[in-house]
């Protein structure tokens, strides 16, 4: 009988305590949402704050690149500037000494007419001598044998003026002209050569550039897709604590 009336009494405490039982249960729960809301609030601010720095840091990462690449450029277009220079300078030398070759042989050749005139003046002058002297012993056997070779030298003084001091004065010019071309024609081959490699190192230079370019513009889309990530998910979780919350408080 006493245990009926334990039964009955604890029966009806537990009745009686029930709506204040789950009023308190209500309060817990809608306490331990605020608190996840605040914590995802939280957290979704760290999120932000984190994405920030890692879109910072990409960008910082994006203009090292460039800065390292236009750096790395310029030692190349000035590396482009010093071979361009260096082939010029060897041309212009190259081209002066052969102008300094050209020049003997012009010298040179005046020389072979001179020294042409030189021998056929000899000749002349011996011819004359010769026909004077027989003149003035009056025999005219001599005068006819000096008179011929007169003839005969003053015709070989004219060739010797003429066709054999022109040959070879041109053969001077033409042995001029082989040493200017065996001296211009290396430089001007070495600054064909240093042109082409400038050229190699300005396109070298410009794909540099390039891909510097693509590689900032990787890492900021890199680190554009983590921050987006990492925003979104704690954005997610704070649209699920915002949810939750809310159900709790009208409950």
């Amino acid at each position: 009988m006493n245990f009926i009336r334990v039964l009955v009494c604890s029966v009806g405490l537990v009745i009686a305590l029930a709506p204040t039982m789950a009023a308190f249960a209500q309060g817990n729960d809608a306490e331990h949402q605020q608190a996840e809301l605040e914590n995802a609030a939280a957290q979704y601010q760290m999120a932000l704050d984190q994405a920030n720095q890692i879109q910072a840091q990409a960008q910082l990462n994006a203009d090292n690149e460039r800065t390292i690449a236009f750096l790395q450029s310029e030692d190349m277009r000035q590396h482009q500037l010093d071979l361009s220079a260096n082939g010029n300078a060897i041309e212009q030398i190259g081209a002066a000494l052969a102008n300094a070759a050209r020049a003997q042989g012009d010298m040179n050749a005046q020389n072979e007419l001179q020294i042409q005139q030189i021998r056929a003046s000899v000749l002349v002058a011996k011819a004359d001598a010769t026909l004077a002297n027989a003149l003035a012993q009056n025999r005219q056997t001599e005068i006819d044998n000096a008179r011929a070779q007169s003839s005969f030298l003053h015709q070989l003084a004219d060739f010797i003026t003429s066709t054999l001091a022109e040959t070879n004065m041109s053969n001077a010019k033409q042995i001029g002209q082989m040493r200017a071309d065996a001296i211009h024609t290396p430089t001007l081959q070495g600054a064909a050569n240093g042109t082409a490699m400038a050229a190699a190192e300005v396109f070298a230079a410009d794909q540099v550039l390039q891909a510097a370019t693509i590689k900032g513009t990787s890492a900021n889309l890199t680190g554009a897709t983590k921050a987006a990530a990492i925003v979104s998910h704690a954005a997610d979780s704070l649209k699920n604590a915002q949810a939750m919350a809310a159900a709790a408080a009208t409950h």
